[in-house]
């Protein structure tokens, strides 16, 4: 009986180890097919669980170092580092000269060696000579003129009074052709001038080349030149909208002092006249400086007319240009001027050049 029985429990732990080596067998080819059929991710998708949308809203609050749902207000995550200067130096106030800041400059995305660097600080016999010498280890050539064409935008936006976010496109735009290699031969100040054109054109705040030629002592000539090589660079990647007489109309009245109900008038006259094709051929600009002298000189005032050399000198656009836009327009103003306008009796009074 006793052999019986561990014959029956031999018995039993075979069958036991054989099922066990199968269900393994089988969890492996399992786990191997999941494998195969599951699909690499190179990249960690940030989302949130409460909203469970595919694109949330998420903002960094760099205050307490937390990612925060701006739709429910879920805190998706926390104690994130910040990567920017430990606080502010207020040189003004301070008589000493020194600098409080222990972890170096902010990171700049835009640089390709940027990252949290050391800095010598002053008050030793060698300090500036070992100064230039961790300069010049921290960054490489190229960084060093991407640093110095990215001060020159800034100089040259401030001085146009451009907002931020035109300098930072503009910053972008620069670096992409440095990095297409385009900027080789080629004038750094050209280059610069059409970045910040195109990066103008992509905001909403059109600027003529002769505008931006005169704003940053750059040629027109060369500034048209670079705009072609940049637009051909980005010809895949680089949407430019059409301009519109509206992006010139608002700023060139505003220059030349005239009512707003001239503005309002001129943007009719341009648009309706573009739209009926009555200007085919002509450029939005010397478009919209005709329109401007057609409705100043409706103005009963003659001291608030304005001549077409003075709309010419605000505009870029020559006395020529404007006189034979005109001249298309004055054919077609009593369609062009809206007759609800108070300045709509006064249209026989117009020159007719």
């Amino acid at each position: 009986m006793t052999s019986v029985a561990n014959h029956q429990l031999i018995s039993t732990a075979k069958t036991s180890t054989a099922a066990a080596a199968a269900a393994a067998n089988s969890t492996t080819t399992t786990s191997t097919s999941t494998t195969q059929t599951k699909k690499p991710s190179f990249y960690n998708k940030l989302w949130c669980k409460i909203c469970r949308v595919n694109d949330p809203d998420i903002i960094e609050d760099y205050a307490k170092g937390d990612l925060i749902c701006r739709e429910c207000g879920v805190v998706v995550g926390d104690r994130i580092v910040d990567e920017h200067s430990e606080w502010r130096t207020f040189s003004n106030s301070e008589s000493t000269g020194a600098d409080p800041n222990r972890v170096g400059g902010p990171i700049n995305p835009l640089l390709r060696d940027s990252a949290l660097s050391t800095t010598i600080g002053k008050g030793s016999r060698d300090s500036s000579s070992l100064n230039r010498l961790q300069n010049k280890s921290a960054l490489g050539t190229g960084d060093r003129n991407l640093l110095a064409a990215f001060k020159e935008i800034g100089r040259m936006a401030d001085h146009m009074n451009l907002p931020q976010t035109v300098q930072d496109r503009a910053n972008e735009l620069f670096r992409f052709m440095d990095d297409k290699k385009s900027t080789k031969g080629r004038s750094v100040d050209g280059m610069v001038a059409a970045a910040l054109y195109i990066a103008c054109r992509q905001e909403h705040l059109s600027r003529t080349f002769k505008e931006i030629a005169a704003l940053t002592n750059v040629p027109k000539k060369e500034i048209s030149r670079c705009y072609k090589i940049m637009k051909e660079t980005f010809s895949s990647v680089l949407n430019l909208q059409t301009i519109s007489t509206e992006d010139f109309t608002s700023r060139f009245c505003s220059t030349l002092k005239l009512p707003i109900e001239v503005k309002k008038i001129s943007e009719h006259v341009s648009k309706t006249a573009m739209d009926m094709g009555i200007v085919a051929g002509k450029s939005p600009i010397s478009v919209t400086a005709a329109s401007i002298y057609m409705v100043s000189q409706l103005l009963p005032n003659p001291q608030d007319k304005r001549t077409q050399k003075q709309i010419a000198e605000i505009s870029g656009v020559s006395d020529v240009t404007i006189r034979n836009a005109y001249k298309d327009l004055y054919a077609k103003r009593e369609v062009l001027i809206p007759q609800d306008s108070p300045y709509f009796q006064y249209i026989n009074s117009l020159p007719t050049n």
